[in-house]
């Protein structure tokens, strides 16, 4: 009898695990911890998916590390909500000089099935800015070490804070702002993911924080305004292709919100059995403590070619089925 028991509450603790981690809450804003119980350090980060798990990569602005050198973190997850820290999956110091101060940021890995290699991307300058280029660095294993390859100005353009987009068809995209010609470009990568091959749009809008997404036979473009470290609203625009045409941007969210506090860094689509969420990725950004931003995640209200972020709230995502509920909704 006590045998039985035992087995029953086994089987009962594991099904309302896995019903935890289906159902699991998200909750904006708030110290987000991996399960080393350490707060999440993947700013201005991206998701790239293989298979069930999911890869969050981003800025580790952990101020115990050495202020020479420049780190991307990886964590993992199989419901979007917990995370697993992988590690560092890059160290990196100045690759063009010897000062010591420079910028790693945004970074974005795309897996390419040709090569069967992790390309990470990223935004990389100097302290002025000046230098305004792309990094790259590639590894044989998703959570790295990666190894620096070079740097590069992408269609021969300024590039500042970039985005990751892949299409339904599996094809890779860069999003990168460039301010002599006051607009973003959304590129296609090349074959290897090695470089930009070809520009598919210049959006003619001043905008940084760039993200896409494809959904219902639309292409939906987000982005913030330049602003440096203090929040905007963020905008977007949608187009039936690429190419375009774009239509003008609008507001994501009531204007005076200043999109709640935050900036975009990626549109991340989950795909289920019932539904599809697209979940607005967002840094909350505290300059003078950069380890301590935090995160707005919300899924957006999409629907006939019109895009609304929600208030901040609890919320929670099946991954399974692709649906979000708002706990206060």
């Amino acid at each position: 009898m006590e045998r039985a028991v035992l087995l029953l509450a086994v089987l009962l603790c594991g099904t309302l695990g896995a019903m935890a981690r289906e159902h699991a809450t998200i909750r904006p804003g708030e110290p987000w911890l991996d399960n080393r119980g350490q707060q999440i350090q993947a700013h201005g980060g991206g998701i790239l998916q293989l298979g069930k798990l999911y890869y969050w990569f981003g800025e580790d602005r952990s101020p115990s590390n050495d202020p020479a050198m420049r780190y991307v973190a990886c964590y993992s997850s199989t419901d979007l909500a917990h995370w697993h820290y992988r590690g560092q999956a890059l160290a990196l110091a100045n690759p063009e000089g010897p000062e010591r101060d420079f910028v790693l940021e945004r970074p974005k890995v795309f897996y390419n099935a040709k090569t069967q290699r992790f390309v990470m991307y990223f935004h990389l300058d100097d302290r002025h800015y000046k230098l305004a280029r792309v990094g790259i660095a590639v590894s044989d294993t998703v959570d790295g070490p990666y190894k620096y390859v070079r740097s590069f100005r992408p269609l021969g353009q300024e590039s500042r804070d970039i985005g990751q987009f892949v299409d339904d068809d599996g094809s890779a995209y860069l999003i990168f702002e460039s301010r002599p010609t006051h607009g973003f470009f959304i590129a296609k990568l090349s074959d290897d993911a090695m470089s930009v091959e070809k520009q598919m749009s210049l959006v003619h809008a001043p905008l940084e924080g760039g993200a896409l997404v494809h959904l219902n036979g639309l292409y939906y473009a987000v982005g913030s305004h330049m602003t440096g470290w203090r929040p905007n609203p963020d905008v977007y625009a949608t187009a039936p292709s690429l190419s375009g045409p774009w239509t003008e941007f609008r507001d994501i969210a009531p204007p005076e919100a200043n999109t709640y506090g935050a900036q975009s860094t990626m549109l991340l689509k989950v795909a289920g059995t019932r539904a599809t969420t697209v979940i607005f990725m967002a840094d909350i950004w505290r300059p003078q403590q950069l380890w301590d931003s935090r995160y707005l995640w919300m899924p957006l209200e999409i629907r006939n070619g019109s895009l609304h972020l929600p208030a901040p709230q609890p919320w929670t995502l099946n991954v399974k089925t692709g649906e979000a509920t708002l706990e206060h909704k």
